[in-house]
């Protein structure tokens, strides 16, 4: 038999949590089966990644996330490229290479088309005429997939009550990955950090989608008060330096640390007494479910996608978006109770084992692959 031509069109070749799902799964497809190419902008960790893997990488100049008059040029490309290849399956990710690597790959006559929905490019902090001009193109690209993959469950309602695509088309795949393991544990000696203190951890980007220069004031306030208590973030992006300074000018830098970014996540996570995540917007977050395989308690926004890895008072809490004064309470409370971090922890890891492992995620990847592959080729 043929091997499968697959390609995944990414549009950052960073190693976020759009680019590592991919890797997951691209890792657990059976290479004698499946014949892989990556395509996405140049210049990135994902890229040498990709390389380790022995997978196909593709740059695309001129490929950047913002909209702009070079994207014709762009939808010529993928056009071209796709009907050259002679692709069997494209796979889009991310809202503009979803928008254009759909369309084009329609129009060079790939067979199969899905697109994964790692969260909609519109959100409640936007303009109604800007939510609904994405609304649109999303409406627009729909018709041009074979299926739609949500990876929460909330917007594949969405989807389905605004006629952004039909029912028949989307389903939910939840994120899922290879539970962390700590072999190296980061110790607190070497960081200066008391063995009486409690260690709050942060592990994402510093941008506005994360919230992150809100989560660092409240932080701030915090230890102003409590001596006890000490936060690490690790991440970067670009607030980092903005952060930095907010830590700086109040003179809180033995409590609260902003380590950049570490690609030994699992043996800072180790290290973490409590988890928090104060994002404004997510798909389904892979620092939550990082942290549940590593048996953590957890704290976050209460929005979709955290709302269901996140049961509240039973894997952890859930905080309304910028209720500072919640936030800080709840914190508080948690740093204090050993016996319900620990609870926490226990009920978070037993609900990653039932629902978001690497296992469960690919293989349900892999049973779409195979229902299209019977159904269209």
């Amino acid at each position: 038999m043929r091997k499968i031509r697959i390609c995944h069109v990414q549009l950052l070749p960073l190693l976020s949590g759009v680019q590592n799902m991919m890797i997951n799964l691209l890792d657990h497809l059976v290479r004698n089966e499946y014949d892989i190419t990556v395509i996405s902008a140049t210049n990135g960790p994902m890229i040498e990644k990709l390389h380790e893997m022995g997978i196909r990488h593709v740059a695309i100049p001129n490929l950047i996330q913002k909209i702009n008059v070079y994207d014709i040029r762009i939808f010529v490309q993928f056009y071209k490229f796709f009907r050259k290849e002679r692709f069997d399956i494209v796979h889009t990710h991310s809202s503009k290479t979803g928008f254009i690597g759909r369309i084009a790959a329609k129009l060079a006559g790939v067979k199969i088309i899905i697109h994964t929905i790692h969260g909609f490019p519109f959100h409640p902090y936007q303009s109604k005429p800007v939510r609904l001009f994405y609304q649109n193109l999303e409406r627009i690209a729909g018709i041009f997939c074979d299926t739609a993959v949500s990876v929460n469950s909330f917007e594949r309602e969405l989807a389905i009550r605004k006629y952004l695509i039909k029912k028949k088309k989307i389903v939910t795949i939840y994120n899922g990955i290879r539970g962390l393991v700590s072999h190296n544990p980061i110790k607190r000696m070497e960081l200066g950090i008391d063995d009486n203190n409690i260690i709050v951890g942060s592990v994402s980007r510093f941008s506005e989608q994360k919230n992150i220069l809100n989560l660092i004031k409240v932080a701030i306030d915090i230890v102003k008060n409590e001596q006890n208590i000490t936060f690490i973030f690790i991440g970067d992006g670009e607030y980092f330096n903005q952060a930095l300074q907010l830590v700086r000018e109040a003179g809180v830098e033995a409590n609260i640390r902003l380590i950049g970014w570490k690609s030994n996540v699992e043996d800072w996570y180790d290290l973490f007494d409590i988890v928090v995540l104060y994002s404004k917007w997510e798909g389904l977050s892979l620092t939550i479910l990082e942290a549940m395989s590593m048996k953590k308690p957890l704290i976050a926004s209460d929005i979709k996608g955290n709302n269901e890895l996140i049961i509240d008072g039973q894997n952890g809490y859930l905080i309304k978006i910028d209720d500072h004064k919640d936030l800080t309470k709840k914190i508080h409370t948690l740093s204090k109770d050993t016996l319900t971090q620990n609870k926490f922890g226990a009920e978070s890891y037993k609900i990653f084992l039932e629902n978001y492992t690497l296992d469960r995620f690919a293989g349900s990847y892999k049973v779409l692959y195979q229902k299209l592959i019977k159904k269209k080729l």
